[in-house]
C-alpha cells in the first residue's frame, strides 16, 4: 500500500497540496489504484462510506437477551 501511496504521490508531484481539489483528486486517484490491485472497497472511515450509504448495515449493538454474570 504505501508503494501505491509513493506512486500516485510522485504523479501528482506538482500539485497544488492547498488546494481541496487537488487533495480529493489525490485521495480519489490513491482509492481507485487500491481498489484496482485488490479488487476490494476501501472504506477508511464514515465520511468515505459513498458506496456503503444504501447496503445494509452490520448491527453492532445487538439485543441484549438476558442473563447475570452474578
Amino acid at each position: 500500500m504505501i508503494g501505491i501511496i509513493k506512486d500516485v504521490l510522485e504523479y501528482f508531484k506538482d500539485a497544488n497540496l492547498h488546494s481541496e481539489s487537488a487533495r480529493e483528486g489525490i485521495a480519489k486517484e490513491i482509492i481507485k489504484r487500491l481498489d484496482e490491485t485488490t479488487k476490494t472497497d476501501y472504506v477508511y472511515s464514515r465520511d468515505l462510506i459513498e458506496k456503503k450509504k444504501d447496503e445494509e448495515q452490520i448491527d453492532i449493538f445487538p439485543v441484549y437477551e438476558g442473563g447475570h454474570l452474578g
